[in-house]
């Protein structure tokens, strides 16, 4: 079989493109920005936040302990959505950086002792900024090396 030098042809409905465009959207917001929802819910939610929600056979877990497990599980989902090969999905790398930015300038405050900022003035934030920041290095790194992978595969 001679190799043509193009891709197949591939048939697409105008539904297909809507569709597309929907959900492209939704993966645009970067899944700390749950995480901080989550964690703004969790403030108010409970008094203290190292109190044991479950005892399960003498394995206690803490609403901290749920939060920054979500936290890892989020940073790896969030990597491999920049894994794509051949997908340039830097744009999703630079919100997720944003939202980094935004939690370091919000623990800043609080840290300074804005008043209004006072439920990001702690450990578990703190904890939180760390992996997401953490993570956002990752993402980035991951986004290049695919797409550089790519870019020389096409030459």
């Amino acid at each position: 079989m001679a190799d043509t030098g193009h891709m197949d042809a591939t048939v697409v409905s105008d539904t297909d493109r809507a569709r597309h465009r929907r959900t492209r959207f939704l993966s645009l917001i970067p899944g700390f920005v749950y995480i901080l929802a989550l964690f703004i819910f969790g403030q108010f939610f409970f008094v203290d936040p190292r109190v044991t929600l479950f005892d399960v056979g003498g394995y206690r877990l803490v609403w901290v302990e749920v939060l920054l497990l979500a936290a890892a599980i989020m940073a790896m989902a969030e990597q491999i959505k920049v894994a794509s090969p051949g997908v340039n999905n830097t744009t999703e790398v630079l919100f997720m950086g944003a939202i980094a930015i935004i939690q370091v300038v919000l623990f800043a405050l609080a840290a300074a002792k804005v008043q209004a900022l006072a439920i990001f003035d702690n450990t578990e934030f703190l904890l939180l900024t760390i992996i997401n920041m953490a993570q956002t290095a990752v993402a980035y790194q991951i986004n290049s090396a695919t797409l550089m992978r790519t870019i020389s595969h096409e030459s």
